[in-house]
């Protein structure tokens, strides 16, 4: 069943929960112009089912059946976002599964709230994705970002194309998190799974990642075959078994 969590500004956030008995939650965080639906996150809520794990998925703001619109939405916003669910939903500690830009958020919040994430699964993690956003942006386009406020890339499934807004890149430059090596104070264990064909996200970035997080528990996957949804039945067993190691310990 869908619910709603009522922010303080009086926007409301779409979110799903179940209980379980295990002593550990997963939450998962979806990607930009994605939702909750999204059929990673289905997957992880039959998982949790089977297992009998607590799971909870939401809606960023101006996403899916939250509130909102895109185009209003910043980093810090959907960073404020997770920190809600997880503090108001949430009481367990948490595996946190994010895909990416929720990979991204889902850094900041094992950095915010260590002593509530017990691991964090990364697939495709977005982290600073804006960095490498901007850079691939022609001139023009920069200009136009800058003097419109936003543009929208053609991505060939919608008429309209994906919107970036000036906004969002400006605020992004508070969150980011691969700035130097072992500068993202993260000690829980972390997992990312990556596709080495992925055209949205780098693989490199996952490399980035294991070199800025403190913790020396960072396993990265690369599946070689594989592009950015990471969501064909076989990408969704490595996120399955991936799961499995860090409810077995």
């Amino acid at each position: 069943m869908t619910d709603q969590l009522i922010l303080k500004n009086g926007a409301f956030l779409s979110f799903r929960h179940t209980d379980g008995s295990q002593p550990f939650e997963i939450v998962f965080m979806h990607g930009t112009l994605s939702d909750k639906n999204a059929s990673k996150s289905l997957f992880l809520e039959s998982f949790c089912k089977q297992n009998d794990i607590g799971f909870t998925a939401f809606d960023f703001f101006g996403h899916g059946e939250s509130s909102g619109k895109y185009t209003d939405a910043t980093i810090g916003i959907w960073f404020d976002n997770a920190l809600e669910i997880i503090d108001r939903v949430t009481s367990k500690p948490l595996i946190v599964v994010g895909s990416s830009m929720g990979g991204w958020i889902s850094l900041l919040v094992a950095r915010d709230r260590p002593k509530r994430i017990k691991a964090v699964v990364g697939l495709a993690a977005a982290a600073d994705f804006t960095v490498d956003l901007w850079d691939s942006f022609s001139d023009q386009q920069r200009n136009d970002i800058l003097e419109k406020g936003v543009i929208y890339i053609p991505n060939g499934w919608t008429e309209e194309g994906d919107p970036w807004t000036k906004q969002l890149f400006e605020d992004a430059k508070k969150f980011l998190v691969l700035k130097e090596d072992d500068s993202l104070d993260i000690k829980c264990p972390v997992t990312l799974i990556h596709g080495a064909k992925d055209d949205c996200v780098p693989v490199e970035t996952a490399f980035k990642i294991m070199r800025a997080v403190k913790t020396e528990n960072v396993k990265i996957i690369v599946l070689k075959n594989s592009g950015h949804r990471l969501s064909e039945p076989a990408e969704l067993r490595v996120l399955e078994q991936a799961l499995i190691n860090y409810i077995t310990e």
